[in-house]
């Protein structure tokens, strides 16, 4: 499960952030995730749910934005990838290049 490192490394940013702003307690964390970076949305919950319980982030909000990516096949014909299917509503080709939809960023903070 690479949601648990994935919200430790989002947790140790909150901490040097939190060192850095000097702020107490993050109640909120919005983040961008692309559908290719294969992250399961309730597992990270979860992950930062366990991790943050007791401390001072705990009931932190996480809200998450997805994003797709972008299809351009040979054809010329260029569309939005949802559901892993690649093949071109145009032509039928399965051959379209990939741009985006791997992001894994953080969009904001809200403190306290």
């Amino acid at each position: 499960m690479h949601e648990l490192s994935i919200a430790e490394n989002l947790l140790e940013l909150v901490d040097k952030y939190r060192a850095e702003k000097g702020f107490t307690r993050c109640s909120s964390i919005r983040l961008r995730i692309g559908l290719l970076a294969a992250v399961d949305e309730e597992a990270l919950r979860f992950a930062v749910e366990a991790l943050t319980e007791g401390g001072p982030d705990a009931g932190v909000s996480l809200e998450v934005e997805r994003t797709f990516p972008l299809a351009r096949c040979s054809c010329g014909n260029s569309f939005e990838v949802q559901d892993l299917i690649y093949l071109c509503e145009r032509c039928g080709s399965t051959s379209a290049r990939l741009s985006g939809g791997d992001e894994l960023d953080i969009l904001h903070l809200e403190v306290d």
